[in-house]
């Protein structure tokens, strides 16, 4: 019998903590996340420009600062000064909705409305 392999202890195969398949998955899901955002970028961008321009014919110094940061994309209301730099931020990271809204009661002459209370 010496072609007999003899074994004392068997040792099942190590578990991934996340299945292969869901890590792709997820990883998938983050890159089309971060690919809408950069797509969204340059939409978002125009639309801001547009309304600074209805605002600075109306002398406001309020503007919106659409930037990008480790593939996301946010928005902020700042307030600049005589020389066109951010002089000071109003409200930090505002949804898309909350953008919406506003350039469309700029673009109606509404003007710019936000609570800084809440």
């Amino acid at each position: 019998m010496p072609d007999e392999i003899r074994l004392n202890r068997i040792v099942p195969p190590k578990q991934r903590e996340t299945p292969l398949d869901s890590k792709r998955k997820k990883d998938k899901q983050e890159h089309k996340h971060k690919e809408e955002a950069r797509d969204h970028f340059q939409d978002l961008a125009k639309a801001a420009e547009l309304a600074h321009d209805t605002l600075e014919k109306n002398n406001s110094p309020y503007r919106f600062s659409v930037y990008q940061k480790e593939g996301e994309v946010f928005i902020d209301i700042v307030i600049i000064d005589e020389d066109g730099k951010i002089k000071e931020t109003k409200k930090k990271n505002i949804t898309h909705e909350e953008f919406s809204t506003w350039l469309n009661h700029i673009e109606q002459g509404e003007g710019l409305f936000f609570d800084t209370t809440a």
